[in-house]
């Protein structure tokens, strides 16, 4: 099943940064980036960006790239933008007017207030080929980042050349990292350094089944000054800097109202284990604030302080996580405001550059015997859960003088199990209904928790039937059953038709498995990237069919196990007078798998996926 919708990563994602990478697709390209010219300038202590874009529309389809949108906020001033078409001869056939510019807040439904703003503006022509021209400029005068650099505009649009130049005096000293980057220049001016980086893009990443991020594989360079002021003067000479920074940022937030206090601490009279105090408190975080992203002030890096939830009610992951952390210190418990980048897809730290390189915070609470791991941004994930969308990766741990990294938990086998208990009615061959008793946990346990708090009835059941009724069902009806607020699983039933579970040849009546969800691999010859499985997949079936009337068992398919480093398999069959049990079990182990290793890996997942799709049960008519 494919959960088009991420609805609960929208409610706990706190965006800091984001880059648009999107799917491509292969075939001629419907545009190229012909040039980009980036220029940065420290003049003064003031950061000025010039950015220059050639794009050369192919057909209709290459349309999508003249739509245009230039990111502005009050930190980050544009101005100087222009623009032009030229036809397939060069001739200029349009230029760009103040009166094609229109401004807009870049706000989205989970954004309360947001002081980043776009200037939208379109340059499209008739007539194929055609190519668009545009620059602008960006002043800052406060900022933690000098460029996150990447000259690609699609996966599948070719960059034929970019440029990225920065000019700053001789005694600025700067931090950089890149990768697939063709040339990289320092000059030592009269009045300054610069530098030069040189890059093109010539392959197309397709999507493929648990692959790494696509960014691994497009050029880039990001650039941090090693001092700056950004509301408070800070560093990123070292992680333990940047955490200074951090912290003294925080200071003076934690200002929770009196009868906010006395409320907090009626919530816990009398209970003495700190752990039961903690989950108390959380449980309130969730019923009394919800999440809303409010990302103004020191370019979204300043949380409100804890008052400003207290009073409203309601915080972006910075407020809710400072207000908590407010919170359990108003009762002598100590926790730490953490940073992290959360995402579907597990992104690694780079260690060896310090630098702003989290979308996320959430709350650790170190206790004498244990760890309390607390998402603050969301009214549905039980106490002490992390999930899917944040689990197994580097987290920055803000401490004053010993801000560090550590590991948030890994999701071992067993907090991802998703078992069904299936009853198939045979007494109608041709429109079998079926019945699915399901305990979930894991990324579907997420998901449908999400979707019974923050989704009106009919989308729900909309949402359930496009993406969580197994292929080849319809469903009749379903029901969602939410466990203890702190249990990690879900209970969903629902009941569903089938009109090819059954296959008639001649006298015989082919009885087909009802499958495991199996992701799709790509052969062999065809896959380019590793696996990259950030968890695992852990699925158990108890199916019972019952043999329709007037038939009898014919034969049963051979009881299979398979064990291999890549995960395991097992099926047995059980018959009981006119009926026949199904038990079968599926794992897919975490790892990240080279590509060198993808045949085997491949050959395992295709051996599982024959066994659940061609065996059959077999039976045939009674004389």
């Amino acid at each position: 099943m494919i959960f088009k919708i991420n609805v609960s990563r929208l409610k706990i994602l706190c965006i800091i940064t984001f880059i648009n990478i999107t799917i491509a697709y292969a075939g001629i390209p419907n545009a190229y980036l012909m040039n980009q010219q980036t220029d940065l300038v420290i003049k003064n202590n003031k950061l000025t960006i010039s950015r220059r874009f050639e794009i050369k529309i192919n057909n209709r389809l290459g349309d999508t790239y003249s739509e245009i949108s230039i990111p502005y906020s009050k930190l980050s001033k544009v101005s100087k933008i222009e623009g032009c078409i030229k036809d397939k001869d060069g001739k200029i056939v349009k230029k760009l007017s103040s009166g094609d510019i229109k401004d807009r807040n870049s706000f989205d439904d989970e954004v309360f207030y947001k002081d980043e703003f776009e200037k939208d503006f379109t340059l499209i022509h008739n007539e194929y080929p055609y190519t668009l021209t545009y620059s602008y400029q960006l002043q800052e005068d406060a900022f933690l980042h000098l460029d996150r650099w990447i000259p690609v505009i699609d996966t599948d649009i070719p960059t034929q050349n970019a440029v990225l130049t920065l000019t700053v005096p001789r005694d600025y000293k700067i931090r950089y990292s890149s990768q697939l980057i063709d040339s990289t220049k320092v000059d030592t001016l009269e009045t300054g350094i610069k530098y030069r980086w040189r890059a093109t893009f010539k392959d197309q990443i397709e999507s493929e089944t648990h692959s790494p991020d696509k960014s691994k594989y497009i050029p880039k360079v990001d650039i941090v000054p090693e001092k700056f002021k950004f509301n408070k003067e800070g560093s990123f000479a070292t992680w333990k800097a940047y955490g200074n920074w951090e912290s003294n940022l925080l200071e003076g937030l934690n200002d929770l109202p009196e009868d906010e206090k006395q409320h907090i601490h009626s919530l816990i009279e009398g209970v003495k284990d700190d752990k039961e105090k903690i989950r108390i408190l959380y449980h309130y975080l969730q019923d009394a604030t919800r999440y809303i992203n409010i990302s103004i002030e020191t370019g979204g890096m300043k949380p409100y302080p804890a008052s400003y939830v207290a009073v409203n009610k309601y915080g972006d992951c910075k407020a809710l996580t400072n207000y908590f952390k407010s919170v359990l210190s108003s009762v002598g418990i100590s926790s730490y405001y953490t940073n992290i980048k959360a995402g579907d897809i597990i992104t690694k730290t780079d260690l060896n550059f310090p630098s702003m390189q989290f979308n996320h915070v959430f709350l650790v609470v170190p206790l004498t015997k244990d760890t309390v791991w607390l998402e603050c941004t969301s009214n549905s994930l039980p106490f002490n859960y992390l999930g899917t969308f944040t689990q197994n990766r580097q987290a920055f741990l803000i401490d004053k003088d010993n801000s560090h990294f550590t590991r948030t938990p890994v999701l071992s086998k067993d907090e991802v199990l998703e078992t069904r208990n299936i009853h198939i009615n045979s007494e109608i061959i041709d429109n079998t209904a079926a019945s699915f008793h399901n305990k979930l946990k894991g990324e579907s346990f997420e998901r449908l928790t999400e979707l019974t708090r923050s989704v009106s009835d009919s989308k729900k059941a909309r949402i359930i039937r496009e993406n969580f009724i197994e292929s080849g069902f319809e469903m009749i009806d379903y029901n969602l059953i939410p466990a203890n607020r702190d249990s990690t699983f879900i209970l969903f039933n629902y009941t569903a038709k089938a009109d090819k579970l059954f296959k008639k040849y001649g006298n015989e009546l082919l009885i087909s498995l009802v499958p495991f969800s199996i992701p799709s691999f790509k052969d062999p010859k065809n896959r380019k990237y590793p696996v990259q499985l950030d968890y695992p997949i852990y699925k158990e079936d108890s199916i019972l069919y019952r043999i329709p009337d007037g038939y009898h068992l014919s034969s049963l398919p051979k009881n299979e196990s398979l064990s291999t480093v890549y995960g395991s398999y097992a099926i047995r069959y059980v018959q009981k007078d006119k009926n026949i049990e199904v038990v079968k079990s599926f794992v897919l182990n975490s790892g990240e798998y080279p590509i060198t290793q993808y045949p085997d890996f491949f050959k395992f997942v295709k051996t599982v996926y024959d066994f659940e799709n061609y065996s059959y049960i077999v039976t045939k008519k009674q004389d």
